[in-house]
């Protein structure tokens, strides 16, 4: 059967994420401004919000994840839990500002693939069909302005989230989902990601063919389980191989 389309992991496939301390510092001294004018009371500084409020949704959004749980959480009640934990309730509106000005500090804490935009292109000029298909708690749109900063969202035909879905890989929903807006079958798709049971394993259940990337972290497959690129930029190759 003939590849059609391929479905791409986001985060240590496509780019690297690292704390962008100094950003995020800036970002909560802003929030910190906005609230003590807000609530017409002293607020805890940036040092202690990024503390108690980002940090807090990290370990909770890694505790989640180390579950393997397949439902997404709520992003705006953990990010209210953590502003409650300081003192801090928000308006729905307010708490939601909050995370867009943490998502907004997050675009400068990404390492794109030098090889992203050139493999992208590779693909598309052989008329494959692309998605990105990413287990992602935050707000897609703010995922998808990191695709425009970066100068890669023109490159997907869809971009699908599991903040949006409600569902994370490895449930069958969110390839389905990617492969009906891409229109085509899972036999004629292959998926690529760093993670066997997200990326590798849940795909091959559905008939989605696989390779696993280690540009980003590395995962040990089983023996000839699946074919290891050691980055994007073997991925062309590794299609027309199985064309």
């Amino acid at each position: 059967m003939t590849i059609r389309a391929v479905l791409l992991d986001y985060g240590d496939t496509i780019a690297g994420f690292f704390r962008p301390d100094a950003q995020l510092l800036d970002a909560y001294h802003q929030i910190n401004l906005r609230l003590e004018a807000d609530l017409e009371r002293e607020v805890p500084g940036a040092a202690e919000l990024v503390r108690a409020v980002s940090h807090g949704v990290d370990a909770a959004i890694g505790a989640d994840y180390a579950n393997g749980s397949e439902l997404e959480l709520d992003i705006a009640a953990i990010y209210d839990r953590c502003l409650r934990s300081v003192g801090l309730e928000l308006a729905a509106e307010t708490v939601r500002w909050v995370i867009a000005q943490e998502q907004a500090a997050w675009i400068h804490g990404i390492s794109v693939s030098p090889a992203a935009a050139p493999t992208l292109a590779a693909l598309r000029d052989r008329g494959l069909r692309l998605a990105i298909v990413s287990n992602a708690t935050f707000p897609a749109e703010g995922l998808r302005d990191q695709l425009r900063r970066h100068g890669l969202f023109e490159c997907f035909d869809a971009t699908v989230y599991s903040s949006e879905l409600g569902l994370r890989k490895p449930h069958p929903a969110i390839y389905e989902d990617a492969l009906r807006r891409l229109g085509a079958g899972p036999e004629e798709a292959v998926f690529v990601g760093d993670r066997l049971r997200e990326d590798v394993r849940g795909p091959r259940a559905l008939g989605i063919r696989a390779f696993l990337t280690h540009e980003f972290r590395q995962e040990t497959p089983e023996p000839d389980e699946v074919t290891v690129l050691p980055s994007l930029a073997a991925l062309p190759a590794a299609i027309d191989a199985l064309a």
